[in-house]
């Protein structure tokens, strides 16, 4: 039995050598995972920090955007009116022309009737000098 006891004895030793030879060698394996999940946190600390800068820039791009679609609308809107004033003013430039279109032809006809009546005058005043020509002696200086 002695031997059957040093057989066992020694197949236990290696059995536990095995044994604390495969945890040691987990161990290491145990702390190279830590070691490459440590490595694979800090990786993703990055990764979460660059996000954080790029939800940052979204959003500063997207109060850009925001701030310019309103910058566009306001001139959007005052571009409509300053059209709607053009027109406003543009059918006023067109009514003046109209008046001022009556009322020079208005002035042409007032014109044309003082020069007829100018006419009517001269040929009157013609008339009467030729009617007081005749009934009315001619002057003599030497009376």
């Amino acid at each position: 039995m002695n031997q059957d006891s040093s057989t066992r004895l020694d197949r236990l030793e290696a059995l536990a050598e095995n044994i604390l030879t495969g945890l040691a060698q987990t161990n290491l394996s145990i702390d190279k995972i830590r070691e490459e999940l440590s490595e694979t946190n800090k990786a993703l600390a990055q990764t979460n920090k660059a996000l954080a800068e790029t939800n940052k820039g979204l959003l500063e791009t997207r109060a850009i955007a925001n701030s310019n679609a309103k910058s566009i609308q306001a001139l959007s809107g005052e571009w409509q009116e300053t059209r709607k004033e053009w027109e406003k003013d543009r059918r006023g430039i067109y009514q003046l022309l109209g008046q001022l279109t009556r009322s020079m032809s208005d002035f042409y006809d007032v014109q044309s009737d003082f020069y007829y009546r100018f006419d009517q005058i001269d040929e009157r005043q013609v008339r009467i000098t030729e009617i007081l020509n005749r009934y009315l002696p001619p002057d003599n200086p030497e009376n």
